[in-house]
């Protein structure tokens, strides 16, 4: 363990001596100055703990010593010594920065105690100093960040009176800096929604984060859209303080929005309709209305045809795609018995099936209870999903449709690849399931891919390997399909070794559909 170290200024020397003897003897280190010009001068060399000084000295007092010292103070404890008759003169040192006093002449046990004492307390003053310099360097750090912030940050109180608020904040509203502090959310926050809606509010009842919210909000007679996510502000002991809540403008995305509105507008009316005149077109030739045409010439006609059909197929996906995540998807849920509805997708798939050298088999059980689903997105999701089968699947291979009745869905979400759903969210996964296999012994999919096939045009990045390259639109509409009637979807697959993809459809699902 280091020494401690004390600085003994004392212009007598016997006093000077017995302090030296009384001092090493407890264990301490020890220096002499025989004046206060001496001692300034060795505390400027050498660092010591506590320095022992006497009010009466040449060349210049214990009280003008203090004065020199200044910032060393703040490591260096002093303990001044002072005849009989002087107190009041030790007390004012101590207002200069001494800590302590001791009056001549004293015991030895007493000085002892004092010096333990100063050390001791000069050593919790010193870690106090160096808290509050890094609280204070935190904080710095934190109002810089806040005020390099260029969302909106408020945070309120318990009772919903905000606490503080960022430059971004103040700038937007056109507000005078630490003007809002105190004032109700309500009225710094001027939204369309209920106060109770406010995510800064709907935090303070739940004691839970509330993400992702949007709703306008009035800034110098402009409505302003804003995306905003709130949590909770818990004090040391867990209890809650509060909540801060950041609001961002989304303005510019709204604005995006309507760009691809726009965009998909054009898709619908200046590609289509082309494509409709070139099918037209085709066939007009094909049926011989402007001459003959051979047999090899039919074959190549027809080929152009079915090329036109995939693009319109494409553009139509493309649509729905946009039309499910903009929530202006129009679904028509009827009571439908999809075990035929299977059937018949299967069998209009065999001449393909024929052609291509691949055997399918669709094993379905006799008794399937009929679903509440929307009848064209079914069937669509049931061909993108077979139509992707033969995709990947080379000649000689095999291609299967299966179903089942299953009451424990939980167990078999447990397999779903990660990524695939935030089980986060709370998915409900109770009551009676359908489950629907679409298997296959093509190529198959990389692990890494399994999580995010889903996701639109996945497909073009990850598979690469089969007889067609698709855009990766179908799987991302299966997937549209899927969530709005309240189903789950997943992909298990090895590369080389083919791939099933699961659907599970609730056969009596809680509440209205998702439209």
């Amino acid at each position: 363990m280091k020494q401690d170290r004390i600085l003994i200024v004392d212009d007598e020397a016997d006093i000077a001596l017995i302090l030296k003897l009384q001092l090493e003897d407890a264990g301490y280190a020890t220096t002499r100055a025989k004046d206060g010009m001496e001692a300034l001068e060795i505390i400027d060399r050498e660092s010591f703990s506590l320095v022992l000084l006497d009010i009466k000295l040449p060349k210049l007092d214990g009280i003008r010593v203090l004065e020199h010292l200044g910032p060393a103070l703040r490591d260096t404890a002093v303990i001044m010594m002072t005849a009989h008759g002087n107190e009041d003169v030790a007390v004012e040192s101590m207002k200069k920065g001494a800590l302590d006093y001791i009056a001549k002449p004293f015991s030895s046990e007493d000085l002892l105690k004092k010096i333990e004492r100063t050390l001791e307390f000069n050593k919790t003053r010193k870690e106090n100093l160096h808290l509050q310099e890094q609280l204070e360097e935190q904080r710095k750090k934190m109002e810089a960040i806040l005020g390099g912030m260029a969302d909106m940050l408020v945070a309120v109180d318990c009772e919903g009176s905000v606490i503080s608020v960022n430059r971004a904040t103040e700038k937007a509203l056109g507000l005078a800096h630490g003007s809002p502090l105190g004032m109700p959310v309500q009225s710094l926050i001027k939204a369309d929604i209920q106060l109770s809606s406010l995510p800064c509010i709907v935090v303070l009842r739940t004691h839970s984060p509330c993400l992702d919210t949007t709703y306008n909000i009035t800034v110098r007679n402009r409505t302003v859209p804003v995306l905003s996510s709130a949590a909770p502000l818990f004090g040391a002991s867990g209890n809650l303080l509060g909540s801060v809540e950041i609001l961002r403008d989304i303005s510019h995305l709204k604005a995006l929005e309507k760009e691809r509105e726009e965009f998909v507008g054009m898709l619908t009316h200046d590609l289509k309709t082309p494509l409709t005149a070139v099918v037209g077109s085709i066939d007009l030739v094909r049926e011989g209305r402007l001459g003959p045409v051979n047999e090899e010439q039919k074959e190549y006609l027809e080929s152009a045809t079915e090329s036109c059909g995939e693009m319109v197929e494409m553009i139509d996906t493309l649509l729905d795609v946009y039309r499910f995540e903009s929530g202006k998807m129009a679904l028509a849920f009827t009571r439908e018995d999809i075990g035929a509805m299977i059937r018949k997708i299967a069998l209009s798939f065999r001449t393909l099936a024929e052609r291509s050298g691949i055997e399918l088999k669709a094993d379905l059980p006799e008794s399937i209870p009929d679903l509440q689903v929307d009848r064209n997105k079914v069937v669509r999701l049931f061909g993108n999903l077979l139509s992707n089968a033969f995709k990947f699947t080379q000649e000689g291979g095999r291609i299967g449709i299966s179903a089942e009745l299953v009451d424990d869905a939980a167990a078999l979400l447990r397999n779903i690849p990660p990524g695939t759903y935030s089980f986060d969210d709370g998915i409900d996964c109770e009551g009676r399931f359908l489950m629907v296999r679409i298997s296959d012994t093509g190529v198959g999919i990389p692990k890494d891919a399994l999580g995010t096939i889903f996701d639109k045009f996945v497909q073009a990045r990850h598979r690469r390997e089969g007889k067609t390259k698709g855009s990766g639109l179908g799987l991302a509409f299966c997937r549209k399909v899927m969530d709005a009637h309240k189903g789950f979807i997943w992909v298990e697959s090895e590369v080389g070794r083919g791939s099933t993809f699961m659907l599970l459809f609730p056969v009596n699902p809680k509440g209205p559909v998702n439209v």
